[in-house]
């Protein structure tokens, strides 16, 4: 086990100020994984799995979306807050990461939301190395593109956040899953198979769509996972990883 110390900041953004941790190993660290939240998370909702990372010699960066969620100490309105808006906090902070020179490879981690905005970007940068997603909501387009003018008028609230007409209009249009395959790198996707909020077959269409996409589903699990499934998932992330 390799100890670890944590450094908290804010990064100036057109948006907002983004609020991130980083977990510095005190040996390694030439191996980063940037998490990302899901919808009204936070980034203290996934130090347990940065915990673990950082403990096996992996350089973490977690961080709050702008807007992101009612707990969140990024300074965005959630109200200003889309899927476009979370891509460009995602790439502000994939450039973060890759002005530190000793890092040889980056992956990317998400879950729910944070999963669909990581697989939306890591397409468009060749020196991610692999994508780790847990219940990924490729449900968003589905849910949302079907709504009515009469929902989405001034202000709303969804899931216990306030939102805007913003967050329909970032909302992806076209394939995404066609969006996602274009990423050639290794996919990693954990899955309930009793979800009651995105279906594993969402994740099972992007194991079609990528030829090195492996999914597990755990049987039984819905949106979200257990301490011990948690901690199952930080484990098969290091091996990936490290071995």
């Amino acid at each position: 086990m390799t100890h670890f110390s944590t450094n908290r900041s804010m990064i100036a953004t057109a948006r907002g100020d983004i609020s991130l941790t980083e977990y510095l190993p005190t040996q390694g660290g030439k191996y980063a994984v940037i998490l990302s939240h899901g919808f009204n998370g936070c980034a203290d909702d996934l130090a347990d799995v940065a915990e673990k990372l950082a403990e096996s010699g992996i350089f973490v960066v977690c961080y709050d979306f702008n807007g992101g969620g009612v707990r969140c100490k990024s300074t965005g309105k959630t109200t200003d807050m889309s899927i476009l808006t979370e891509q460009a906090d995602l790439r502000d902070i994939i450039a973060f990461v890759n002005k530190r020179p000793q890092i040889e490879k980056i992956y990317l981690y998400g879950e729910s939301q944070g999963g669909f905005v990581s697989a939306l970007t890591a397409p468009e940068f060749p020196e991610i190395a692999g994508l780790f997603l847990v219940y990924p909501a490729f449900v968003i387009p589905h849910d949302w593109l079907k709504k009515q003018e009469s929902e989405l008028e001034g202000e709303f609230e969804f899931m216990g956040v306030k939102l805007s007409r913003a967050y329909y209009d970032g909302v992806p249009r076209g394939d995404v899953i066609a969006k996602v395959s274009e990423f050639k790198n290794p996919i990693k996707i954990w899955h309930g198979s009793a979800d009651p909020i995105v279906a594993p077959e969402y994740s099972l269409s992007l194991v079609k769509a990528c030829e090195k996409c492996e999914l597990t589903v755990f049987s039984g699990l819905g949106h979200c996972f257990p301490p011990e499934y948690r901690q199952r998932v930080a484990e098969e992330i290091v091996q990936a990883v490290l071995l």
